[in-house]
């Protein structure tokens, strides 16, 4: 792994023990060390969409796939979806990890594996646990370069060649699953909510997440409320999310019940 400026390497029994640790309490905040059997780089989703042609396959076919579960032709809404559960399970482990250990783990594509079943949902995996040590500002910087621009940037753009989806609506997505991830570690006491919140905004003002909604810390908790809605109310049995500026319905969904996944 080349040298990155400004970043001191963190040992790799550091990096597996702080991902475990932040798995224990909720799922959606770790992740899995190691390929997935059956499962595929996640270079097919982020890196493909600065090829040449672009290859839109792995992206397509995780569209089809969550439409057929979601029991939708809305491809706009399975797409939705597909963001929507992918970020999810991308960013509650690096930003566990940034916030609780302060370690940038290392998400760029090539290091993520991840695969999709309608029983499981998303499952993400890094191949080879590495991370790095820095003043705060410096990590802040570099997880919004890894982890937003390198990773999710042309993972939304692929899912923009394969379904026409607006931009902000996929972002909004992006920056949902940050906000959960920031309330779950607020709320489990291992970041103090303030810390949550001072990060959250930092993070929520980084290029393509700007404008994306309203992060508040109000008597001691975080409350997130999007400017765009993810679609899912579209769905047969779907409803309203808690940070939707939509009207609140009856049904409200998690990062899980939208991609089959159950924890």
């Amino acid at each position: 792994m080349s040298p990155r400026s400004g970043l001191t390497a963190a040992g790799r029994d550091e990096i597996v023990r702080a991902l475990d640790q932040a798995g224990r309490g909720n799922p959606l905040l770790g992740v899995a060390t190691g390929p997935i059997p059956g499962g595929a780089a996640a270079t097919g989703l982020a890196c493909a969409a600065g090829s040449v042609p672009a290859d839109e396959r792995p992206v397509a076919a995780l569209v089809d796939a969550v439409a057929a579960w979601l029991g939708t032709d809305e491809r706009r809404v399975a797409a939705s979806m597909v963001v929507l559960g992918y970020a999810a399970r991308l960013l509650g482990p690096g930003i566990a990890v940034l916030l609780r250990e302060q370690i940038l783990l290392d998400l760029r594509p090539r290091q993520v594996w991840y695969s999709y079943r309608p029983e499981q949902g998303f499952r993400l995996a890094v191949a080879q646990p590495a991370g790095w040590r820095a003043a705060p500002q410096v990590l802040r910087e570099r997880w919004c370069h890894d982890v937003i621009d390198a990773h999710l940037r042309p993972v939304i753009a692929n899912v923009q060649r394969v379904v026409p989806v607006a931009a902000g609506l996929l972002w909004g997505n992006v920056a949902s699953g940050l906000a959960g991830a920031l309330r779950a570690l607020a709320d489990d006491g291992s970041v103090p909510a303030g810390e949550c919140h001072t990060t959250g905004v930092a993070l929520l003002a980084h290029g393509p997440l700007h404008g994306t909604g309203e992060l508040v810390l109000a008597a001691g908790r975080l409350r997130f409320t999007r400017r765009s809605c993810c679609l899912y109310y579209r769905l047969d049995g779907g409803g309203t999310c808690g940070d939707c500026p939509l009207p609140a319905t009856s049904t409200r969904r998690t990062a899980d019940t939208i991609t089959g996944g159950r924890g």
